[in-house]
């Protein structure tokens, strides 16, 4: 569209974009946009229709037209029209200034650079493939969450188990005290029991 306004500029003084605004050549030249300028008169429809766009199709583009550079003007402050230049949103005024190619260095430094359209594609896929790269790093992370969780399992059931043996390693121990040591008494008892006594009849 912005390649279709300029080649029309180049040989006439005015084109209005229906309910938008005009842009306007002033006799030394110099393109000018005016909100006023708003009324059809025809010229654009002409001039979409005699590249063979028909009636319904000459409304859609206009109205997409007109909505993507107020979409950037609220978006961004300020909308580049390709050769044609720049429309910019005054902060104070809120109406639109144009700024031709020459003079778009006089543009505040702080405005945000706005992509065209084959730019936007491109930044809308390395978003995309962006967004990709995280929920695969994302799934992988999860993954590896739940696998760590897998020897932790394993090591409690270990742990468990070694208690175990070494419960039944000390009952064993213990078992075994008791029974050398009672079973030593017991028998020193009987072994002095059967002891004969100085002077005692060994058949008493």
């Amino acid at each position: 569209m912005n390649e279709i306004i300029a080649e029309y500029l180049a040989s006439h003084r005015r084109l209005v974009i229906p309910e938008f605004g005009a842009f306007v050549k002033k006799e030394s030249g110099e393109l000018l946009f005016s909100e006023l300028l708003r009324t059809d008169d025809g010229v654009l429809t002409a001039l979409l229709t005699s590249r063979g766009l028909n009636d319904m199709e000459v409304a859609v583009v206009v109205d997409r037209y007109i909505f993507e550079v107020r979409h950037e003007l609220e978006q961004y402050g300020y909308c580049r029209l390709g050769a044609l230049g720049t429309l910019r949103l005054e902060p104070a005024t809120k109406t639109l200034r144009f700024y031709p190619p020459v003079e778009q260095s006089e543009l505040p430094q702080q405005m945000h650079y706005v992509p065209q359209p084959d730019e936007r594609r491109e930044t809308k896929d390395e978003s995309k493939r962006q967004d990709e790269s995280r929920n695969s790093n994302a799934t992988k992370t999860s993954t590896a969450h739940k696998l760590s969780k897998r020897p932790r399992k394993r090591f409690d059931m270990v742990m468990v188990v070694a208690v175990v043996i070494l419960v039944a390693a000390l009952a064993a121990i213990a078992y075994g005290w008791y029974v050398s040591n009672i079973a030593t008494a017991d028998d020193d008892a009987a072994i002095e029991e059967l002891r004969v006594k100085p002077g005692q009849n060994v058949n008493e």
